[in-house]
C-alpha cells in the first residue's frame, strides 16, 4: 500500500451488494483508511455485481473510525446486516446482532500481529 496506510491491510465484504456500495462510499472520505474497490470476473451467463469486495487498509489510528462506519452501517441496514473481513487466513463475520462484540476481533484483526502462514 501507499501513502500512510501501514497497519494491516484486509478483504471486506457484505452479504447484500448495496451494503460493500455503502461501506465503500462511507470509507471514501475517512482519513487513515484506504479502500480499494474490486470486481470478480463474471461467469458466462450471471450478470455479476458492480462492487464484489473491498480491501481495506489502515493507519494504525484509523481502526476506531472503521469500527464506528460499520457501527453506523449495522444499525442503519438491521437485522439483515452481515459483513466479513477476511485477512491471511483469518475470517470474522460481523451482523448487527454482534456488531460491538466483534469489536475486539476486528482490533486484533488489524492490529495484532499476523499468525504464521498468514
Amino acid at each position: 500500500m501507499t501513502g500512510n496506510i501501514t497497519a494491516a491491510e484486509a478483504e471486506v465484504w457484505a452479504n447484500d451488494p448495496e451494503d460493500t456500495e455503502i461501506l465503500y462510499a462511507e470509507l471514501g472520505g475517512a482519513p487513515g483508511i484506504k479502500a480499494t474497490a474490486v470486481s470478480l470476473p463474471v461467469q458466462p451467463g450471471e450478470q455479476g455485481a458492480a462492487l464484489d469486495l473491498l480491501i481495506v487498509g489502515l493507519s494504525s489510528g484509523a481502526v476506531t473510525a472503521f469500527l464506528q462506519i460499520i457501527k453506523t452501517l449495522a444499525e442503519a441496514r438491521g437485522p439483515k446486516f452481515v459483513l466479513s473481513i477476511r485477512r491471511g487466513k483469518n475470517q470474522l463475520k460481523i451482523t448487527a446482532d454482534n456488531v460491538e462484540e466483534a469489536e475486539t476481533a476486528i482490533r486484533a484483526l488489524f492490529g495484532g500481529q499476523q499468525t504464521p502462514g498468514n
